[in-house]
């Protein structure tokens, strides 16, 4: 089974003004009853929207279900692909006012998805724009609808969501400040806990997230001397940070607690910013824990490291 390196987080953010002030009518980041818009390419079977269903269902009742939120599922028909591109623009019209031109001309348009593959959350989160929300795109290659993979992937996307609702600045260099712009973080999350959800779920086998994780420890070997998976950017070799980013969220994990990654980390993050809240809720600064993790842990047996996954 390939590793899922492929999976590729979309921020689409443009520049945003200089008002620091957050809008205390503002939702975002606020739990919500309303389900995601769910839309579809005409090859696209009803039972793979199902499926699509399913899995954010899962992921919203362990993490909280937040939105606005839309999903488009790509087929393997690019001419579908094309159709589907219009509806998507005529709706990013509706909603936010954007040229229609300008939209069918974006980079990752589902025709991309149609002939690569892969899954992305495109976030929207401007102080121009009109409408505030997540896009999750879905398709049928790499992991197709009947690969086991398609379900922590979809999980792994719905995370992002999780992590971008708990960011509530507008401004693209206070979020990027808070998420980290390399994958090692955000990635690497999204990848932990996506499989870890999933590995909790009926009739999946019992040795699946240890499996996973080892699978994952074998990218050490392409770690450069001296390098570190903060340093690695999304690209060629972002699979490293993708693979050894999940393990790092583990082994905050084992060193702290899940609640304390999932909850208080992310419930201080806006207040205290990135660095200040890593410190609060695990106890030292991220470049120690860096430190340890590559100095340290990377140089256990795998048997040992194993010890940390549930």
């Amino acid at each position: 089974m390939k590793k899922l390196f492929f999976i590729s987080l979309l921020i689409f953010l443009q520049s945003c003004n200089n008002n620091d002030t957050i809008d205390p009518n503002d939702p975002w980041g606020q739990i919500t009853t309303d389900e995601p818009e769910f839309y579809a390419a005409s090859d696209v079977n009803e039972s793979v929207i199902e499926l699509t269903k399913t899995w954010y269902k899962i992921a919203a009742n362990a993490w909280g279900n937040y939105g606005p939120t839309e999903y488009w599922i790509v087929g393997k028909s690019e001419s579908a692909a094309a159709e589907l591109d219009k509806l998507y623009c005529d709706i990013r019209k509706e909603k936010s006012g954007h040229r229609i031109n300008n939209c069918l001309n974006r980079d990752y348009d589902f025709v991309s998805y149609a002939k690569d593959g892969n899954a992305g959350l495109n976030l929207r989160r401007d102080q121009g724009d009109s409408w505030d929300g997540f896009i999750i795109t879905m398709s049928a290659k790499r992991p197709s609808p009947e690969e086991e993979d398609y379900k922590p992937v979809s999980l792994h996307e719905y995370f992002h969501i999780y992590q971008h609702a708990h960011v509530f600045s507008k401004k693209r260099s206070e979020r990027d400040a808070m998420n980290k712009k390399n994958p090692w973080w955000m990635e690497g999350g999204a990848e932990y806990m996506g499989h870890l959800l999933y590995s909790k779920q009926p009739d999946v086998s019992e040795g699946y997230l240890k499996e996973r994780m080892s699978w994952r420890m074998e990218t050490k070997s392409e770690l450069n001397p001296g390098e570190k998976i903060s340093d690695i950017e999304y690209g060629t070799r972002g699979n490293i940070a993708y693979d050894l980013g999940s393990w790092f969220i583990a082994y905050i994990i084992s060193r702290s607690s899940l609640d304390a990654y999932l909850i208080d980390f992310y419930d201080n993050l806006n207040e205290l910013g990135f660095e200040e809240s890593f410190v609060k809720n695990f106890g030292v600064s991220s470049q120690e824990m860096l430190d340890d993790f590559h100095n340290i842990f990377l140089e256990l047996p795998i048997e040992d490291q194993l010890n940390i996954i549930p």
